[in-house]
């Protein structure tokens, strides 16, 4: 049996490396045992908890952020084998304590590491015959056989950018190459899919492909963000990009950086949403941006909004791409109102098909009404 303190210290630790969509909770297991680290989170298989675990703690990696690098202060080394991993996760999954699985690993050395997970993820699927959910994390380094193998595996795989640039990158973690070890990875990735996409069962064209940047740990703009992002999404076939609003951690180098603001973090997704979700063009989205490359603490559609509506949209016969660019009026909502027969001449009738009137109405007419005369026919 793995001894508890390991249980929890490794999923402890995997906490550094949280998604905005995972939220921590700690599951009593009795007696004098400390509680297990378990994740809530939204998954392509719906909202499940997760076991999220390193495989070890130990890393070569001098990443300046990172509890877990050898340039921070550790207390102890914790490693799973494979096998003592996959039993561990069966355990707690047959006590229908988690419904997944995210696996990921510090770094002694990018293929022996990576061939840990693999090995876990094998015995899972095979020996034991899991069927759940499974995320597993492609390390720096890993070879193309590797990371084949992961997406035979796994329902999602990720590996980090974590910054903008190669010349960001080394600033944070000097042993990280951002073109080869990243970059590159990611291109398989984007490759193996394509080539399997119309496999039948469980095949790499049918795993979903994330990754993550840290937000204000050393200069970038919002703009620098973005500009990868969008370039992640149009050149890579990403899912989805995941910001972290940066946070110093007690024991490593950056202990003493100021934190970057949580709000830095939400506008980055409501951008990410207009242009991934809501189909804005790179041109429209520069809008949101100050001269220097920022959002600033504002809604980024209300910033776009009021720079490129040169005067109010009548509502009637409003084109749906249009209807989607008025701040309070999402994809379900531009649709109804693109498609509706009958004339729109009150905010009754705007309110019934879903329109957020407090964020609408400063940039739409009704039947020739502007917000100044609305209130006549409300």
């Amino acid at each position: 049996m793995v001894a508890a303190q390991k249980v929890r210290a490794l999923s402890e630790l995997a906490s550094y490396d949280m998604e905005q969509e995972e939220s921590l909770k700690h599951i009593p297991l009795g007696g004098d045992k400390p509680p297990l680290h378990v994740y809530d989170a939204k998954t392509p298989m719906g909202k499940c908890t997760l076991f999220k675990t390193l495989m070890t703690n130990n890393c070569k990696m001098d990443c300046r952020y990172c509890i877990n690098a050898k340039c921070a202060k550790r207390t102890a080394i914790y490693k799973y084998t494979p096998h003592e991993l996959a039993n561990t996760f069966m355990h707690i999954y047959k006590k229908r304590i988690v419904q997944g699985i995210f696996l990921t690993s510090s770094i002694e050395d990018p293929v022996s590491s990576m061939e840990n997970i693999l090995e876990s993820a094998h015995i899972l699927r095979i020996q034991k015959r899991y069927l759940g959910y499974m995320h597993l994390k492609i390390l720096p380094g890993s070879t193309y056989d590797q990371i084949k193998r992961a997406m035979q595996f796994a329902n999602r795989v990720s590996i980090n950018l974590e910054t903008v640039s190669p010349s960001h990158l080394d600033e944070i973690a000097s042993n990280k190459d951002f073109k080869n070890d990243i970059l590159k990875r990611q291109a398989w990735i984007r490759s193996l899919q394509s080539r399997f996409k119309h496999s039948q069962g469980r095949s790499p064209g049918s795993v979903s492909h994330t990754s993550q940047l840290m937000v204000g740990v050393n200069g970038e703009s919002d703009q620098d963000i973005f500009s990868l992002t969008a370039s992640e999404y149009d050149h890579m076939n990403l899912s989805r990009m995941y910001y972290s609003a940066f946070k110093p951690v007690p024991g490593t180098p950056l202990e003493a950086q100021q934190a970057a603001p949580l709000w830095r973090q939400n506008r980055l997704y409501q951008l990410d949403w207009l242009y991934r979700i809501y189909k804005y063009s790179r041109d429209e989205v520069q809008n949101a941006f100050s001269d220097e490359g920022f959002l600033g603490n504002r809604d980024p559609k209300v910033a776009i909004a009021r720079t490129t509506f040169k005067r109010p949209l009548e509502i009637n016969g409003a084109e749906e791409r249009d209807l989607l660019r008025v701040p309070g009026i999402g994809p379900k909502t531009a649709k109804s109102l693109a498609q509706t027969k009958e004339k729109l001449t009150s905010l009754a009738a705007l309110r019934k098909h879903g329109v957020v009137l407090g964020r609408a109405l400063s940039f739409v007419k009704i039947n020739g009404l502007h917000q100044t005369t609305l209130a006549s026919f409300n």
